[in-house]
């Protein structure tokens, strides 16, 4: 089927009116911080209430109290143990234990429930070329404690890849699903010593996203076409219905918006080789080619339409998947909430300028980033 047919084909799909369901708008939230963060990367609820916050530009994990609007420090900026270097994601583990995935450093930390540091695991597996050699970049942890994550990389005719589950304490990994890469824009310089390559995908690729139940259950939110197939423990697969969802048209705005978030958010990984000995450092937001990936993302032909789902997904303690889908540009963000068969329970609306960050006993924690880029941690009822 030529090109431009199968386009309109797809678009007129993404078109068909979206069936009624139940909507619930977020308003105002229950508690605020009146901290404020360069970044929010994670956030972790513990069992007394409290919240710990992982801001990678102001390299600092901090634990705050809401109710009393207290914070403290865990662990410090370093490279020793016990100390991070742009601290990213944050998972829960056994023992409320939680996990700070350390970028700078390249390693996953992990402390115990009174934020003592107790150890590290390295994010590169092994050393290139010589033999198995992985990146262990955490998406997901379960109940368990078993880690979840996505191979990075794959070479740049590469159209998927693997999701695999890690058990850190057996040492023992499987392949639990296959996912739908984006198309990749990749770059190369240098000479035969000096090679450097850059990748990045195409704007508002259509690519598969990914969460993870606390019971193991893996959730596959599927693109082009909109529909979420389920994975469970045992590996039982169930195959959901596509969602309708109205396409979001991409105009000057969403370009802009779509730079600006790579700017920020973007994943850089970074490899040296000295004498033989390899270290690898991963960072969030723009490279040192700032410029000429701008240049770059201008000169790129768009899609005329964004995906039907953002790529972030989420899975609560509930075993509830939400799922933020595509608005234009500075409109709030909506999610849809996804129960085990594969359908939208509910779609839930938070105020402009939001987006989920995390879940907890206590309700849906919120980042609020503001006109001046300020981020500020909000926690709003769950929906009912």
């Amino acid at each position: 089927m030529p090109r431009r047919c199968l386009l309109a084909l797809l678009s007129l799909a993404a078109a068909a009116p979206a069936a009624a369901q139940p909507e619930a708008k977020l308003v105002k939230p229950a508690a605020r911080l009146a901290h404020q963060f360069s970044t929010i990367g994670g956030a972790r609820e513990l069992a007394d209430g409290r919240v710990l916050i992982a801001d990678g530009i102001d390299n600092v994990v901090l634990r705050v109290d809401l109710a009393t609007q207290k914070l403290d420090t865990v662990g410090r900026s370093g490279q020793g143990p016990g100390e991070y270097k742009a601290p990213d994601a944050l998972f829960p583990l056994p023992g409320q234990a939680t996990m700070v995935v350390d970028l700078g450093n390249a390693r996953l930390s992990i402390f115990d429930g009174a934020g003592k540091y107790r150890e590290s695991i390295p994010i590169a597996q092994g050393q290139p070329g010589q033999g198995a050699f992985s990146l262990i970049f955490p998406r997901a942890v379960d109940a368990a404690g078993r880690i979840y994550y996505q191979p990075l990389g794959g070479g740049p005719r590469a159209d998927s890849t693997v999701v695999i589950r890690w058990d850190r304490a057996s040492g023992r990994s499987d392949t639990v699903a296959r996912v739908k890469l984006p198309a990749m824009i990749t770059k190369e310089s240098g000479g035969p010593n000096n090679r450097n390559m850059r990748q990045r995908p195409t704007p508002y690729p259509p690519q598969d996203s990914w969460a993870v139940a606390p019971d193991g259950r893996v959730a596959l939110v599927r693109a082009p076409v909109y529909r979420v197939d389920w994975v469970s423990a045992a590996g039982v697969r169930t195959i959901g219905k596509p969602i309708p969802a109205v396409a979001v048209p991409i105009r000057e705005a969403e370009k802009k918006e779509y730079q600006a978030d790579q700017a920020a958010n973007g994943l850089s990984v970074s490899m040296e080789n000295r004498n033989g000995q390899v270290s690898m450092n991963f960072s969030r937001g723009r490279s040192d080619g700032a410029r000429e990936e701008a240049e770059d993302i201008a000169a790129t032909e768009w899609p005329a339409a964004k995906p039907a789902a953002t790529g972030l997904v989420l899975a609560a303690p509930d075993g509830i998947l939400w799922i933020e889908r595509s608005g234009p540009a500075g409109a709030a963000r909506t999610y849809d909430l996804i129960g085990p068969d594969g359908a939208v329970a509910r779609r839930v609306t938070l105020p402009v300028g939001r987006r989920v960050v995390g879940f907890g006993a206590r309700g849906v924690y919120v980042r609020h980033i503001d006109a001046d880029g300020i981020n500020y941690l909000e926690r709003y009822d769950q929906p009912k």
